[in-house]
């Protein structure tokens, strides 16, 4: 919830924060006093409404069920409940934020100017067939294309976003913000030992984030010796454990302090998604330092360039990622080089301070004056 980041207690995504873009955002928005900010937060630990002053801020906890019963009702009993708040507190501006859950079904007050802002995006993860298993995901991706048709406005943080969200809604009105990396990270010492090659993986552990490709490729034979440290959970995490690969390190869901740590000792970052809007592991790993290994099916691509600050493994498969991971894990001069290629490039692009700027203009935009 990003009042724990007024409080200063936010620890990322080990500690129950999956946006964790939107801590930083709660600090930025102390300093913008011309403005007056209510979020709405859904909360199954809560049974009533919940309602703090923080910073000039207003963080208040709804009530939320679970989310099959949500899906089934078309978001009936979690929407009311916060379209009810909206109501009482009579905004001049709505600003949803993901598809996941049931934030943006408020957006159907037209008079209400509104935003949503894009975190993954259901509908081309199931036009790919990387959605999670089961009916509950393909239902909710049917209801994004209603969501986003709804919204005055809609963001996303890169232009592989915007181009997905055209092929189902080409009227999209679209703006580009790029979600920045917690300050946190822009103080991590890069430290890896020449002597142990690590490559470092984080996110969710399925095959939309291409992990059966990485097992694969670690099973191929190669020339070098190097270890993987996973990082996250997901359906597929069994499956990792059974296999018993020698040089894989699964380490669960980290916070943020475990993360920086990894992040300082591994010589580069892996991502073979097969979808990704932007996401937050390449741009921590960046402002770090590492060089990225990854794929062009996401908007890491704008800013990942092929043998500069890392690989784009074209075509994404097992025997190609392999020998990027070679090539960068087998020479840690290369390595380095390719770490600080572009460094402060990223850093910049990266830094929370953009994201805060990006939504306080288009806010400023449509609030009346």
């Amino acid at each position: 919830m990003p009042r724990n980041a007024v409080g200063g207690l936010s620890n990322g995504r080990g500690a129950g924060h999956a946006a964790t873009w939107l801590p930083q955002l709660a600090d930025a928005f102390v300093h913008a006093t011309d403005l007056e900010f209510f979020w709405l937060t859904l909360d199954t630990a809560v049974s009533d409404v919940e309602c703090i002053q923080q910073c000039g801020q207003w963080f208040i906890r709804v009530p939320a069920c679970k989310m099959t019963y949500d899906i089934l009702t078309g978001h009936r009993i979690s929407g009311t409940r916060l379209a009810t708040l909206i109501r009482v507190l009579d905004p001049d501006l709505v600003h949803a934020w993901g598809t996941e859950r049931s934030y943006p079904s408020v957006l159907k007050s037209r008079h209400i100017p509104s935003i949503l802002s894009m975190q993954g995006i259901l509908t081309e993860y199931q036009r790919r067939g990387t959605l999670p298993s089961g009916w509950r995901w393909r239902i909710q991706s049917g209801y994004e294309k209603t969501w986003v048709a709804a919204a005055t406005v809609v963001t996303t943080e890169s232009e592989w976003g915007k181009q997905q969200i055209h092929k189902f809604c080409p009227t999209a009105d679209i703006r580009m913000v790029e979600y920045g990396v917690h300050p946190s990270f822009y103080d991590v010492k890069w430290n890896p030992d020449p002597a142990k090659p690590i490559a470092f993986f984080s996110g969710s552990i399925d095959s939309r984030k291409g992990v059966d490709l990485l097992a694969e490729a670690m099973q191929l034979p190669g020339t070098q010796a190097w270890e993987c440290w996973m990082a996250g959970a997901g359906p597929m995490t069994a499956e990792l454990e059974a296999m018993r690969l020698p040089n894989l390190k699964l380490l669960g869901n980290l916070n943020w302090e475990r993360m920086r740590e990894c992040l300082a000792q591994a010589w580069c970052l892996v991502l073979p998604t097969r979808a990704d809007t932007s996401p937050n592991a390449v741009k921590e790993a960046r402002v770090v330092g590492l060089p990225i290994i990854t794929s062009s099916h996401g908007g890491q691509a704008g800013y990942i360039l092929d043998g500069c600050n890392g690989y784009i493994v074209n075509p994404l498969e097992a025997v190609s990622l392999r020998k990027a991971m070679d090539t960068v894990l087998g020479d840690f001069e290369l390595a380095l080089q390719m770490g600080h290629n572009r460094l402060e490039q990223d850093r910049h692009y990266l830094h929370p301070s953009r994201t805060a700027a990006g939504f306080l203009e288009i806010y400023r935009a449509m609030v009346p004056p």
